[in-house]
């Protein structure tokens, strides 16, 4: 029975259609998985939601209670730093209350630092080297009197301040320091500070005198103390305006006594932050957070999470959020102490903090993988059953797709037999399936399309002998023309007079381009470079006809005075049944090899270049006419240049400029002109064409070379 494709392929699901009852007893089974992935995904689901919600829930309350704890803190260390400020302006009161109103409190002389070793803790007195030199006069004394006055105050702030001091416009300096050196004596009883000291030319003098209220400077290490400090400084006043500035000096050591108070968990470490993003306090030792004395800009830091955050703490702003401090994650919280513009954070590692959740949800999924256990045992005797009856129906499911297919594919494995044998060259196969479908038609196909493949190679085969043919005469052509330029170097091995080389590259099989040198006589020597319209064996033709005519007018005429007079004869003879209308650029020189006179005519040729002696290549004038070959009747100018020996001349078409790069960049006249700047004085002419040669070839690199690449080098040896 003959059926085509279609029908078989029907057929065949029938047949399957009848192995479906047989497998109805497999969809049970798959349904029964079905419900178990159902199961063990419900599980699943439910046990990481359960795990979830709780890392949610502890990873929330350990925010909320960073960001409470931070914000009191900061709160604290704002309310520390508000009582330095009210003390401070209470000394600063009080001191412009001594100048204004004349009040003197009963005071015990105060020490002069200058001249006695004064102990930490007592009040002393330090004069500028400014005030040392001019005197103290009788007005400033009764200044300094009631000034003194202040020394009781300034003793009893010292018990809550390391420095309490007051230096004045006049260049006086009232201090009380609590620790010295050895703990004994004040830091400035020594030599180099007490015989050099000026109030006035410290910065925190310079701040404090342009503000009434007061400020805060930044961080620094006290030079006596060796602690880390903040000043705070305001101004203050007598009766003819400002008088001087106070100042209490608040330890960083003691706002670091604050911190860890309230410490969240064993691993916290918390900090401040300076209005420049550097760590003031630290409770980090080492690493990105340590305080040091140049410490670094947190806003430029290489963790882009913690430069990122500490630019909001710099702002001013409240958060809490999850940074990477040398590459350990931790959750930063933070709060401004807006008094002094600085931030205060506090850091809890994310491991530590989510710890609690991850063992919650470590017993959630174990307890979920036990329930998961039971189910999977009851559903381990069906599988077993079930298994064993898919095998069997998939044992007879195989051997019957095997003894089907083997019947729906032998006539394709004959075709498939019959092309190999065709694809090997046995073009006489002919394919014979009697199949009645598609296969049949395509058999016939086959043998139609290796009748066609016969016939198309019979006239493939002509066609390339023709094809060699035309290469081959394209060759001889080639050879040809490169016969008729001269290419034997040294071209005239008994002249010593000059050095001469040219050399040409086809873009094509043969060239349009063309150079040409001989001796017109024994004292002059004719140069000539070409570049016809065009590509291929017209441009080729024109140029034998151009340089035979240019060369023939020479020997005839034999004189460079009549150079004009030759070009003009060779363009006459050029456009005489020039159908085609094609022309030539032509730059062609008559050199005095005696006299190094140099007669030359461009007809729309490129600019040579010439080197006198050691200088650099410039560019000749352009050209004075138009091409040769479009019109009759044309003058050709001739100028003239006066060489002496070292001097060299070098002739190229436009091949070499317009060189073009895979992008298609040109290789230019500037380059061209740059690279013959690096041409030794002594280079011979050989090598100067070799070397531009090399540079436009490295140019193009992997490009198709378009158009061709002449080149003509000249020295005058004299």
């Amino acid at each position: 029975m003959k059926l085509d494709i279609r029908r078989k392929v029907l057929l065949l699901v029938l047949s399957g259609s009848l192995l479906t009852f047989m497998l109805m007893t497999a969809f049970f089974a798959v349904n029964m998985i079905h419900a178990r992935k159902a199961m063990d995904d419900q599980t699943e689901e439910l046990a990481n939601g359960a795990a979830e919600y709780a890392a949610e829930m502890l990873e929330a309350g350990i925010k909320k209670r960073m960001e409470e704890i931070t914000r009191v803190r900061a709160q604290g260390i704002n309310n520390g730093l508000t009582e330095t400020v009210a003390d401070l302006k209470y000394i600063a009161g009080e001191m412009s209350d001594l100048l204004q109103k004349g009040v003197r409190f009963s005071a015990e002389p105060v020490p002069n630092a200058l001249y006695i070793d004064v102990p930490a803790g007592r009040p002393f007195i330090l004069y500028s080297p400014t005030l040392v030199k001019q005197g103290i006069s009788a007005p400033l004394q009764k200044e300094i009197d009631r000034a003194s006055g202040i020394a009781g105050l300034l003793v009893r702030m010292s018990g809550y301040y390391p420095n309490v001091f007051v230096g004045s416009k006049n260049g006086y300096f009232l201090m009380v320091q609590e620790k010295g050196v050895d703990n004994t004596v004040s830091y400035f009883c020594k030599d180099s500070i007490r015989n050099s000291y000026d109030p006035r030319e410290r910065s925190w003098y310079k701040l404090g005198r342009d503000v009434s209220e007061p400020v805060f400077t930044d961080a620094y290490l006290d030079a006596g103390t060796g602690d880390l400090c903040v000043s705070a400084v305001m101004s203050y006043y007598d009766v003819n305006g400002f008088a001087g500035v106070v100042g209490l000096d608040c330890s960083i050591q003691d706002l670091y006594a604050q911190i860890m108070e309230t410490a969240i968990s064993s691993n916290e470490h918390s900090f401040i932050l300076g209005k420049k993003g550097e760590v003031i306090v630290s409770s980090k030792k080492e690493g990105s957070l340590s305080v040091s004395r140049e410490s670094p800009d947190l806003r430029r830091s290489g963790d882009t999470s913690l430069a990122r955050e500490a630019a909001r703490m710099v702002e001013g702003k409240s958060d809490i959020k999850i940074v990477s401090v040398d590459g350990v994650e931790y959750y930063l919280a933070y709060a401004p102490l807006k008094l002094q513009g600085w931030s205060f954070g506090t850091l809890v590692k994310k491991e530590e903090a989510l710890a609690p959740a991850m063992k919650a949800k470590s017993e959630m999924r174990s307890w979920m993988e036990d329930f998961r256990t039971v189910l999977r045992d009851q559903f381990a005797g069906n599988t077993a059953a079930l298994a064993v009856a898919m095998s069997l129906l998939l044992a007879g499911f195989i051997g019957f797709s095997t003894w089907s297919a083997k019947r729906f594919v032998k006539p394709i494995l004959e075709l498939e037999d019959g092309v190999k044998q065709i694809a090997q060259g046995n073009l006489d196969k002919t394919l014979s399936l009697q199949t009645g479908d598609e296969i049949e038609q395509l058999a016939d196909s086959v043998n139609n399309m290796t009748a066609a493949l016969k016939t198309h190679i019979a006239d493939l085969s002509e066609m390339t002998a023709e094809k060699e043919r035309i290469t081959t005469e394209l060759s001889v052509a080639r050879h040809i023309q490169e016969g008729m330029l001269p290419k034997t170097f040294p071209a005239f091995p008994d002249k010593t007079e000059f050095d001469i080389y040219a050399s040409m590259q086809a873009a094509k099989e043969v060239g349009g381009d063309f150079y040409d040198f001989y001796l017109v006589d024994e004292d002059h020597l004719a140069v000539t470079i070409g570049d016809v319209s065009g590509k291929g064996m017209p441009a080729a033709l024109f140029m034998v006809v151009a340089r035979t005519v240019l060369q023939n007018n020479t020997l005839l005429l034999k004189k460079a005075e009549a150079l004009g007079e030759i070009m003009a004869r060779a363009n006459d003879r050029l456009c005489q049944n020039n159908e085609e209308d094609m022309f030539v650029t032509v730059f062609m020189g008559i050199l005095n090899i005696r006299s190094g006179e140099f007669c030359y005519a461009n007809a729309g040729h490129n600019r040579p270049l010439l080197r006198h002696g050691k200088n650099g290549f410039a560019w000749l004038p352009k050209a004075d006419t138009c091409m040769m070959g479009l019109m009759e009747g044309m003058d050709f100018p001739v100028r003239k240049l006066q060489l002496n020996p070292g001097d060299s001349l070098f002739l190229y078409t436009d091949g070499v400029t317009e060189a073009m790069d895979e992008e298609g960049r040109l290789f230019s006249d500037e380059k061209l002109e740059n690279l013959l700047g690096t041409v030794p004085a002594d280079a011979e002419a050989k090598d100067i064409l070799t070397l531009v040669s090399e540079a436009v070839k490295g140019h193009a690199g992997n490009a198709e070379q378009s158009d061709d690449v002449t080149m003509l080098g000249l020295i005058y040896k004299g």
